[in-house]
């Protein structure tokens, strides 16, 4: 496969309200399919919202909303992204995972950083690893949201072959245009394709979330992007441009990962 058609949802999440949002899941996934999309992206913590009350919500991974998703994945042969509280101690994980077209749980990522300006690291865990999974035989990734200020998990992807990746957010509008800016600089330096979904409205925190969802290729150019409107932005990843563009111009390796070592030794 040279082209991966990829649908971004930019849904407006009720807070709290995993049936209503699950309810709502189904309608973006048949217009995703529709459209021809072979992944679809919901934003982070699509059921419930970016909450700081997860307990009560955490479940494990596989648990009933992977299921969900797994069964719309079988009912419309899509690769579906989305995320979940996944029950852990001492803190319930930030959790995205990816359903496959046969309903199989193909990946688990955690996110590595919460996000503690918003004090997200008083509610959950962080995670430690990066996940690396097939889309029809290409190399993905997943980050989530807050992970898109930090390049070395990026790097991490790219290292193992990571062609695409995949960051559901809920990324406000006061700073969006760091996500805009960070969504392309994680794909220039990368030499790969990020593909950011983000949701729309206002939680109950009174957070607005503008949408801004983009797929930006390989070259840091926008392939697709949305503005502040519920529901799918759908763009097409070049694969064979961004498998051309790695040959011809390899930067990864020119890499001193042992000058890097040491200054972080020395510095931290």
């Amino acid at each position: 496969m040279t082209t991966l058609r990829v649908a971004l949802i930019q849904q407006d999440t009720v807070w709290q309200d995993p049936a209503a949002n699950l309810a709502k899941a189904r309608g973006f996934v048949a217009q995703a399919a529709r459209a021809g999309a072979r992944v679809a992206v919901f934003p982070e913590l699509f059921t419930l919202g970016f909450t700081m009350a997860p307990e009560p919500f955490a479940e494990p991974l596989p648990g009933p909303t992977s299921e969900a998703l797994a069964a719309l994945s079988r009912e419309f042969g899509l690769y579906l992204v989305g995320s979940v509280v996944e029950a852990h101690a001492p803190h319930p994980r930030n959790a995205a995972f990816v359903t496959g077209p046969d309903g199989a749980l193909l990946a688990a990522y955690r996110k590595i950083h919460p996000f503690s300006y918003g004090e997200e690291h008083r509610h959950y865990s962080g995670g430690e690893d990066c996940p690396l999974f097939q889309v029809d035989g290409i190399p993905c990734g997943l980050q989530i949201c807050y992970d898109l200020r930090f390049p070395e998990p990026f790097r991490a992807l790219a290292a193992q072959g990571a062609e695409v990746v995949f960051v559901p957010a809920n990324w406000p509008a006061r700073r969006i245009a760091a996500w805009s800016t960070l969504l392309a600089a994680r794909a220039i330096e990368n030499q790969m394709a990020v593909c950011g979904a983000n949701r729309v409205g206002q939680d109950a925190l009174e957070l607005d979330y503008p949408g801004a969802s983009a797929l930006c290729d390989a070259f840091g150019e926008v392939i697709a992007q949305g503005d502040a409107t519920e529901g799918l932005v759908v763009g097409d990843i070049d694969l064979g441009a961004l498998r051309a563009w790695r040959a011809r111009f390899p930067a990864l390796r020119d890499r001193r990962v042992e000058v890097y070592s040491a200054l972080e030794r020395k510095f931290n």
